[in-house]
């Protein structure tokens, strides 16, 4: 098992203000992209392409989950929000916890919370 944090990024997201599906989908342009802007950085978090966050009425979401932390669904993303996944991502892995204060969240990503998850340990 990794001992880094993930960022689970859905692969078959449509965006929520898409009409219908898109080819590729909009999830899967989010984890392209966010690959290719993390490739460029040392990231304290792995990222993971998955298939189906079951949070489709949420468009493009992603899920950060780490060992004995906190997890957390965030949902109506967009391939605008890169940067600040990649900060959310890089303060997330710095808990012990799982939890970044609301406060130190990027703003954009501040109200997009879905879910919080306990931890297994």
């Amino acid at each position: 098992m990794t001992t880094k944090a993930r960022l689970n990024i859905c692969t078959t997201c449509t965006a929520s203000s898409a009409e219908g599906a898109t080819d590729p989908r909009h999830g899967r342009e989010l984890f392209d992209k966010m690959v290719e802007s993390c490739a460029k950085q040392d990231m304290p978090f792995d990222i993971r392409a998955v298939e189906c966050l079951t949070n489709c009425k949420s468009g493009c979401s992603v899920a950060l989950i780490g060992p004995g932390k906190w997890g957390y669904v965030y949902g109506n993303l967009d391939t605008g929000m890169i940067d600040d996944l990649c900060e959310l991502g890089r303060r997330y892995a710095g808990t012990n916890d799982g939890i970044v204060p609301w406060r130190e969240r990027p703003e954009s990503l501040r109200r997009n919370v879905i879910a919080r998850i306990p931890p297994l340990d």
